[in-house]
C-alpha cells in the first residue's frame, strides 16, 4: 500500500512539471513570432449556430506587416495600411489598421502576433501525442470569451486554435505548413495600388 501511494505522489509531480513546461514553451514560441518572419497555410470552419463558413489561405507575416492569399482575396498590411484586393469583382479597398481592434475571427495573421497582449494564459497541458494544448483568455472587455491554441511538441509550429465568442460562435483553424525564418525586406508587404489593371474600382476609407 505505501508503495502505491509513492507513485501516486511521484505521478502527481510529474503532472505538475509537465504542466510547468508548456508555459516555457510558449515563451519561447512567442519570443520566436516576434523576432521573425513566419509563414503557414490555414483552414477555417466559422460556425455560429445556423451557418458555417469555411475558408483557407496562405500567410506570410512579420512584425506588424503581413500578406495574406485566400478565398479570393489577397490582403497586404504594413502595419499601417491595409489593402483588400478582389481580383475577380475587379476592386481594392485602403483602410487605414487599427491595432486597438484588431478582427481576429477572420484574420489568423493578426491573432497569432497578437494574442500574447490580448490574451492571459488560463490553462496548459499535454496531450496525448505529444502537442502542447493552451487555453487563454482574453485581457479585456471583447466579444472573445477564449482562444484554444496548439503548438507542436518542440514548440516550433502552430499546429490548431480555436476561438469562441460571447456570441457562442466558433472559429476553428487549422494550421499547416508552419516555418520559421529570418525576418527580411519589409516593403515586400507594401501594396502599390499602380499595379492594378485598368477598370478596378479603388475605395479609399483611409
Amino acid at each position: 500500500m505505501n508503495r502505491f501511494f509513492l507513485c501516486i505522489a511521484v505521478l502527481f509531480s510529474a503532472v505538475r512539471l509537465s504542466a510547468e513546461d508548456p508555459s516555457a514553451v510558449l515563451d519561447s514560441f512567442i519570443g520566436r513570432v516576434a523576432s521573425s518572419a513566419v509563414g503557414f497555410s490555414y483552414s477555417y470552419v466559422m460556425d455560429d449556430g445556423r451557418a458555417k463558413v469555411t475558408g483557407k489561405g496562405i500567410v506570410s507575416m512579420q512584425g506588424d506587416s503581413y500578406l495574406i492569399r485566400g478565398n479570393g482575396l489577397e490582403i497586404y498590411c504594413d502595419g499601417r495600411t491595409r489593402w483588400t484586393v478582389d481580383s475577380a469583382a475587379m476592386e481594392a479597398v485602403a483602410e487605414t489598421c487599427s491595432p486597438e481592434n484588431p478582427d481576429y475571427t477572420v484574420n489568423p495573421a493578426v491573432l497569432l502576433k497578437h494574442f500574447d497582449k490580448a490574451f492571459s494564459l488560463e490553462q496548459s497541458g499535454i496531450l496525448p501525442d505529444g502537442s502542447l494544448r493552451y487555453l487563454l483568455s482574453p485581457v479585456s472587455s471583447s466579444g472573445i470569451s477564449s482562444l484554444e491554441m496548439v503548438l507542436s511538441q518542440d514548440g516550433n509550429s502552430l499546429l490548431s486554435a480555436v476561438l469562441r465568442t460571447k456570441e457562442e460562435a466558433t472559429v476553428s483553424f487549422t494550421i499547416a505548413s508552419f516555418t520559421f525564418s529570418r525576418a527580411s525586406d519589409p516593403s515586400r508587404f507594401i501594396f502599390d495600388p499602380s499595379t492594378l489593371a485598368s477598370g478596378y474600382i479603388i475605395t479609399d476609407l483611409r
